[in-house]
């Protein structure tokens, strides 16, 4: 997959590209739309061990693939569209990583169907690992809710790993939308205190929502956001 912000995840090798987002953050312009409920399953905590297919993978691969001029529904760069569980196993054996174009093209080092592309940032050990424990599992659809705790609000171990997931595919070094990038904790603090960051995630009027596809960010990590940001946006 050749890709943009995580922008083109799979779609048989070769399928993932780079590419660019539409929907443009922070910028406090455009229609804003109403508050959608947060995702299912908010309540429904992820039994030990199980990943979730709608609350951890499909996030991932809507912000590094199903991006405008790539994976997304409009797009459909190559064919290939990552924007829901049904599209993203058209590209999935379960039970079966190595045979999944999907996981074959992220974890390709360096071929042409690497997703994401040069010079885009790669997915984490850790992501690629999620997937490959997801695919495991038997690729199933879940929807559960992974642990979260709203009064836990370190940067390290709460903040960055939910940015990181959910806009870093769209806001880095290559690919940074709006003139945002959320690469690291200097940037991240700077968007913080300046009020976009809370104002994009809590769909507020006067902000474009983000993620600008894949559903509102789930009470407890909006919650989290906050505290770190009223208790000074630390590097902690």
């Amino acid at each position: 997959m050749k890709k943009g912000l995580i922008a083109t995840t799979l779609l048989g090798l070769g399928l993932f590209v780079g590419c660019t987002t539409a929907p443009i953050l922070f910028d406090g312009t455009g229609p804003n739309p109403p508050n959608p409920p947060n995702p299912p399953g908010l309540d429904n905590p992820c039994p030990d061990g199980v990943v979730s297919f709608q609350a951890e993978v499909l996030p991932l691969l809507v912000s590094n693939c199903a991006l405008s001029g790539c994976h997304d529904a409009n797009s459909h760069k190559e064919g290939v569209v990552l924007d829901s569980y049904d599209h993203v196993m058209k590209h999935i054996k379960a039970n079966n990583p190595n045979g999944s174009k999907l996981y074959k093209s992220i974890t390709d080092s360096g071929g042409d169907d690497a997703m994401p592309p040069y010079p885009y940032p790669r997915l984490t050990n850790e992501e690629i690992d999620l997937i490959r424990t997801w695919i495991n599992q038997g690729a199933e659809n879940t929807d559960c809710t992974p642990a979260c705790d709203p009064e836990n609000a370190s940067f390290a171990a709460n903040i960055f790993p939910v940015i990181n997931t959910y806009c870093v595919g769209c806001h880095n070094d290559n690919l940074s939308e709006a003139g945002i990038n959320l690469k690291d904790y200097q940037h991240i603090r700077a968007v913080a205190l300046s009020g976009q960051l809370l104002g994009t995630i809590r769909y507020e009027s006067g902000y474009q929502p983000m993620p600008p596809s894949g559903g509102q960010l789930n009470d407890c990590y909006v919650t989290q956001i906050q505290k770190w940001i009223d208790e000074g946006a630390q590097d902690n």
